[in-house]
């Protein structure tokens, strides 16, 4: 278990805004040092501003996650600049709505390069760093899956096969480096009230559905600020996953007891979503 405390560094991917965002305030707020990665100068600006009231040293730096090359810089940088790291947030992700049939490859390699090597090249590159920390204070991972890890949900296929395989690496490391005093936790959140779907809107091959989502998600979502308590809480517990969400516990409480006849009520909803009886 980590105990968090003032003089920390995290590094957090996809820290330009939502749970990214709210995670570094929250640890901030703890006294925790930060590392900031994302594509999206600007929005790092805000997200330091937001954090600026801690008196925390914030570096920031511009990262693609779905590079190997620009994650090892990243995690360079931050050694160079903070000297260690305690937590890896590797946070950054994207959604695609569309059918598999309409699915691209280059949608796939996108959404597998972004998802899944995001979090391969994060915990990669900062592993020797984080083993070195976890000798004196402690050292904690944590990889954002979602309630669609625990199933293919329509519309979801590239999404649900990158959350699982998130949900899948996490475990092999959870058990692989607990003699190194390195916890790892898989978040699993339901619907969020973030813009996230916004960035990949425009590409579904159903706008108006995939607007409808959007708006779902904004007045049923549950806050990020909780999302990110949550996540704080879960490295101080070592919890080898969290579900936030009511959302996101039906789904996986479902999927276990009803692992067939779960999956059967899914045509119907597909259906449903698109209109048809």
């Amino acid at each position: 278990k980590v105990k968090i405390q003032k003089g920390m560094v995290a590094a957090i991917t996809g820290a330009g805004g939502g749970i990214g965002r709210c995670v570094a305030q929250a640890l901030a707020a703890r006294g925790v040092n930060l590392a900031l990665a994302d594509i999206d100068q600007a929005a790092l600006e805000q997200s330091k501003a937001a954090c600026a009231a801690s008196g925390v040293n914030i570096s920031l730096h511009i990262c693609d996650v779905s590079s190997n090359e620009s994650v090892e810089a990243f995690a360079a940088e931050v050694l160079a600049e903070h000297g260690k790291v305690n937590i890896l947030d590797n946070n950054a992700g994207i959604t695609i709505q569309k059918s598999f049939e309409t699915h691209t490859l280059a949608d796939w390699e996108r959404m597998m390069g972004i998802n899944v090597m995001g979090v391969v090249y994060g915990c990669r590159a900062f592993l020797p760093v984080l083993k070195d920390a976890a000798k004196n204070d402690g050292a904690h991972i944590i990889n954002m899956s979602s309630m669609a890890g625990f199933v293919g949900l329509p519309n979801q296929a590239t999404y649900s096969s990158a959350k699982a395989a998130v949900r899948a690496i996490s475990e092999t490391l959870y058990a692989e480096l607990a003699h190194d005093n390195i916890g790892v936790t898989s978040v699993h959140p339901g619907m969020i009230n973030t813009d996230m779907i916004l960035a990949t809107l425009d590409e579904s091959d159903d706008v108006k559905q995939a607007e409808k989502s959007y708006k779902m998600v904004k007045k049923m979502g549950i806050p990020p600020e909780y999302a990110a308590q949550r996540i704080v809480r879960a490295i101080e517990k070592n919890h080898l996953r969290i579900r936030i969400g009511k959302d996101a516990i039906i789904v996986d409480i479902l999927k276990r007891l009803l692992p067939v006849g779960f999956n059967k009520l899914l045509p119907k909803i597909a259906a449903k979503a698109r209109g048809q009886k």
